[in-house]
């Protein structure tokens, strides 16, 4: 198998501890032991959201479990046994009882269908004997995804392919499989995820503010609650480290999570949490967090080996914004729309805005040169950034008339982003003493006449390498950065995320030791935006297609095509994914309507606070 540089473990390809073994180790059983991270609900996979109350653990199993798969027939070939196993993985709970009678009993005791899952999406594979090896078949497969045994969903680069080899032998008179690749899970064309797999949300409290960040996971359709916990009290995702926090040690006393008429009861074993108050209110929103995306769970009950959790909550645990934590994707965003040199505040419905308005309303901005195309707002809506066409003068505009230009310290900057603590982002190659970085932070708070403080600071990011950076954006909350880089311009892009590693005072320490390779499909990419807590919209393209296109790419889940829009080289967003805006490399805008891209002609560029 030739993984060209895939790593879906997560891990950075520099500065991270490798893993070993040659090509051929991957292909035999590294792949299947590995995958790392996150997606925003959705790709189509759907629940039932009836509250039943008084079913056992979990409640009652989606729809999409009712699929049984057929025993092996007897007398069958071992061609059919195989692909009959494959077929019979498809399922989850009791009825891997008929996916494991596929094998004999010595390797149906040690199947453990949910270590990985190798998601492909070719026709069904031809099983083939491997020639003077009795009793050992082969298949091929072009991989499109992986889902590991942490339930972490990886997009595969293309052109990936898969062996598998499986040995069989007769047991009572009937050919049964009695060797399977290490590791290996289940086997899946992409049609089937849906009848076993649905994305929740598992959650991390960011160090050093009251906020959540998510990971998104993917887990089999059954004791959902149970597994959902068992993965909220799990470590830390790499790509995550030194930004979010969890209570490590905590364990379950039964490794069960009933739900019982809507209430989700968590018993946590007293003597592995920790004792302090601040860290157990963190654990119990985390957990309530999680467990309320559950359609079937209304309320969660925590005890410590019985005894409830006295966490100083009145009433029913629904919600984390009663332990103090707060969603700070929420609210209506600031947003300016541009008519070549001029500002304006306008609202979400930038269809309503006509040439007219653009030229009659009042601005407080001062006119942005016409050759700086690229801008970024602040959250707050007070102060635009925004970088000339060539990528070397950065410039900050104040909604009080005045602006700064920043010194040079880089070339070929990037579209300038804001977090939500006010600091101003911008990748590049840096110049000088500079030279060599590739990410800088500006804190965009302090005062313009402060030079030191407001100075480009350097953010450490060692697992870029060399990467010449095309796009780097904040994610809502401000715990994770995604980034676009390459190797050199033309040789093809790769997006990553990390988390954001703040000192005390927000400002940005560094990120993340390792990252998370999303979105592995695509080839290209120039621009992208947080449209979700775990989505991105993004222009780039796959294998085999000749232009950039937009896409939307979620973290930890597939990759999925908009509606065609050639010729976008920015992108941004007045809302969520379904108010995407696209700017052209004339100045053309165009936004999402629906399943096409409505033009406004009255624009030559639109800023979102904090995109």
């Amino acid at each position: 198998m030739s993984s060209r540089g895939w790593e879906p473990d997560g891990a950075s390809r520099r500065g991270g501890t490798s893993r070993g073994g040659t090509s051929r180790d991957v292909t035999r059983r590294g792949f299947l032991g590995i995958a790392a991270a996150g997606a925003l609900a959705g790709c189509g996979l759907g629940s039932d959201p009836t509250i039943r109350p008084g079913l056992a653990v979990d409640g009652e199993p989606p729809a999409p479990l009712n699929r049984i798969p057929n025993r092996p027939e007897d007398g069958a070939t071992p061609q059919e046994i195989i692909l009959g196993f494959l077929h019979a993985g498809a399922t989850s709970g009791e009825r891997l009882d008929i996916t494991r009678s596929y094998l004999t009993d010595d390797m149906a005791r040690g199947w453990i269908p949910d270590s990985s899952t190798v998601i492909y999406d070719d026709a069904e594979p031809r099983v083939r004997a491997v020639k003077g090896t009795p009793r050992l078949y082969r298949l091929k497969v072009h991989v499109a995804a992986v889902i590991d045994s942490e339930g972490r969903y990886s997009v595969a680069p293309p052109n990936l392919w898969q062996t598998f080899e499986f040995r069989v032998t007769r047991e009572d008179g009937q050919w049964r499989i009695d060797t399977l690749d290490e590791g290996f899970g289940r086997l899946l064309q992409e049609q089937e995820v849906g009848y076993i797999f649905r994305d929740f949300p598992v959650h991390y409290p960011a160090i050093g503010w009251n906020t959540l960040v998510v990971d998104q996971r993917w887990f089999p359709q059954d004791q959902l609650a149970t597994r959902l916990v068992r993965a909220q009290l799990g470590r830390v995702p790499e790509y995550l480290e030194d930004a979010v926090s969890t209570d490590n040690g905590a364990r379950l006393v039964v490794d069960a999570v009933p739900v019982r008429e809507g209430a989700a009861r968590v018993d946590l074993d007293s003597e592995s949490v920790a004792d302090d108050q601040t860290t157990r209110k963190q654990l119990a929103a985390q957990l309530v967090a999680t467990l309320m995306s559950l359609p079937q769970v209304t309320e969660v009950v925590i005890t410590l080996s019985g005894n409830p959790l006295e966490l100083g909550i009145d009433g029913a645990l629904t919600s984390p914004e009663q332990l103090g934590f707060v969603d700070r994707s929420q609210g209506e965003p600031e947003i300016l729309a541009r008519a070549g040199t001029k500002v304006v505040r306008v609202g979400d419905r930038l269809s309503s805005v006509s040439a007219q308005h653009m030229e009659a309303a009042a601005t407080q901005f001062a006119p942005v040169p016409s050759d700086a195309p690229s801008m970024g707002l602040r959250a707050d809506g007070k102060e635009l950034a925004v970088v000339d066409r060539l990528g070397r003068e950065l410039a900050r505009y104040r909604d009080d008339g005045t602006h700064v230009d920043v010194a040079p310290f880089a070339a070929d900057l990037t579209r300038p982003c804001y977090d939500y603590f006010g600091v101003l982002w911008v990748g590049g190659s840096g110049l000088g003493r500079e030279a060599g970085r590739r990410l800088w932070g500006i804190n965009a708070t302090a005062d313009t006449d402060d030079a030191t403080a407001t100075a480009p600071k350097h953010v450490p990011t060692p697992w870029l390498g060399r990467r010449y950076v095309r796009s780097a954006v904040v994610s809502p909350e401000g715990s994770r950065i995604a980034v676009i880089s390459e190797e050199s311009p033309g040789t093809g892009s790769i997006l990553e995320v990390a988390g954001v590693v703040r000192q005390a005072n927000g400002l940005p320490l560094k990120t993340s030791p390792r990252t998370f390779r999303i979105g592995a499909s695509l080839v290209e990419m120039v621009d992208a935006v947080w449209v979700g807590e775990s989505t991105l919209a993004v222009i780039g393209r796959r294998d085999k297609q000749s232009v950039l296109q937009p896409h939307l790419v979620h973290v930890g889940g597939a990759v999925e095509e908009m509606a065609e829009r050639p010729g976008a080289v920015r992108v941004t967003t007045t809302g969520d994914e379904r108010d995407v805006v696209l700017i052209t490399k004339s100045e053309r805008v165009f936004q999402r309507s629906g399943g096409r891209w409505q033009e406004l002609s009255a624009l030559t560029g639109v800023a979102t606070g904090g995109r």
